[in-house]
């Protein structure tokens, strides 16, 4: 019985440590007061990036509200698409690299309609190459690098909004 708690024990006493030294677990991001209560709108509420940070912005201590208000942040996205352009043809006059591209444009308001973070313009890309005897290879490959992207736009997106709102210009 006594070998059943000494593991239990052991993760105790090394946890002690970090507790004493005020360890915590760090946030997303460190958004301004003003943005305690948030509303996002975008064109497609199921989009991933609504998603994302729908899921990523109470982590970071706001609350997702689903209507605006006076004591309400709202994030507004004019853009938020995917493009592929064409990087490489090869000797076949067929493609053989593309750069796949995330475009996002938004801007935060406060209740009465100040700006809070001035308009943002993000674009991430991921570049891959295309191999015709692959083709079932590069759809798994591009339906990846989409989930990456859009996962980085969030990520992304987060920390522009802390770094602008701080007064720090964020560059990407």
């Amino acid at each position: 019985m006594t070998l059943r708690r000494t593991p239990f024990a052991l993760v105790a006493l090394l946890a002690l440590p970090l507790a004493a030294c005020g360890f915590h677990l760090r946030r997303e991001a460190d958004l301004p007061a003003s943005m305690k209560r948030v509303h996002i709108q975008i064109d497609d509420a199921s989009s991933a990036l609504a998603k994302g940070l729908a899921k990523a912005l109470p982590r970071s201590g706001s609350e997702v509200v689903d209507v605006a208000a006076a004591d309400v942040a709202t994030i507004r996205f004019e853009a938020n698409a995917f493009s592929t352009d064409v990087l490489t043809v090869g000797g076949n006059a067929r493609a053989t690299e593309y750069s796949l591209r995330y475009h996002v444009e938004f801007d935060v308001l406060d209740g009465a309609g100040s700006v809070i973070v001035p308009k943002q313009v993000i674009e991430l890309s991921r570049d891959f190459t295309f191999d015709a005897s692959q083709s079932l290879g590069v759809a798994a490959q591009t339906d990846l690098l989409t989930k990456e992207l859009q996962q980085d736009m969030v990520q992304t997106v987060l920390r522009r909004l802390e770094a602008t709102a701080h007064g720090t210009h964020a560059a990407n």
